[in-house]
């Protein structure tokens, strides 16, 4: 059985929708930096349950950073919109989430930011294996996938920078 077939049957998408999902760069880059991120910083799963502890740790150690800004900004104008919401949090409750969607984001803490952006993230890649959408609707994402990449990839860069796990570079 070819790869597309196996995970459009494990998925219940079309093996034509899963090679759209595989040519997509900003797919791949995203499943790529989200196996990273769960390695890295959830040893193996992230759990919704974790994420506030995460983002309360990783921003003691200094890991919010002006390069979210762009992200934070984003996503906090667009889940002002209520349907917006609705279809992120896909009927998983958090009040933490709500709340912070209503708050002035002037006000953020900093692990505020790091946690509006991880449950992002998180919901993100829940509604792209678990959601009722297909690969089409989700790839018309692209710059909230973008932008949930480079996300993550601060939380992997900066794990990596707390406990170095990955190979060193050898010099040519």
């Amino acid at each position: 059985m070819k790869f597309e077939e196996w995970l459009g049957t494990l998925l219940k998408q079309s093996p034509d929708e899963i090679r759209r999902l595989l040519d997509d760069p900003a797919a791949q880059e995203f499943l790529i930096s989200w196996s990273l991120f769960e390695a890295k910083c959830f040893d193996g799963f992230v759990k919704i349950q974790t994420i506030e502890s995460f983002a309360k740790r990783v921003a003691e150690q200094g890991a919010d950073s002006p390069s979210l800004d762009r992200a934070i900004a984003h996503f906090h104008q667009r889940y002002q919109d209520a349907e917006r919401y609705r279809q992120l949090m896909h009927g998983q409750p958090s009040s933490q989430m709500h709340t912070l969607v209503n708050k002035d984001l002037a006000l953020f803490q900093p692990w505020e930011r790091l946690y509006f952006l991880a449950i992002v993230a998180y919901r993100f890649r829940n509604n792209m294996f678990h959601g009722n959408k297909g690969v089409a609707s989700w790839l018309h994402y692209s710059e909230q996938i973008r932008l949930c990449t480079a996300t993550i990839g601060r939380f992997v860069s900066h794990a990596e920078e707390i406990r170095p796990s990955l190979p060193e570079r050898q010099v040519a």
